[in-house]
């Protein structure tokens, strides 16, 4: 019964740690983008030094750690 209980309370915090990432990787993405703008006239030089790209990639960072959360958190899967 505890070892039930430890696993759904660990599949809910995976789940609420993803949503979080995702959540917060986009609001950082599109602000990058927003900031960015025009993407598409700028050199690579000019697109680093731009003022969203912190934030760009941020947003990117943490989409890619929510794709990961279960390896992160530890989640084994019983095959």
């Amino acid at each position: 019964m505890s070892q039930k209980i430890d696993s759904e309370s660990q599949a809910q915090s995976i789940q609420w740690t993803r949503k979080v990432l995702f959540g917060l990787g986009s609001v950082f993405v599109i602000v990058g983008i927003i900031r960015q703008w025009p993407i598409l006239g700028k050199t690579y030089m000019e697109f680093i030094e731009g003022k969203g790209y912190l934030s760009l990639m941020l947003g990117l960072i943490m989409i890619v750690l929510g794709f990961s959360v279960p390896l992160l958190l530890g989640e084994e899967e019983d095959s």
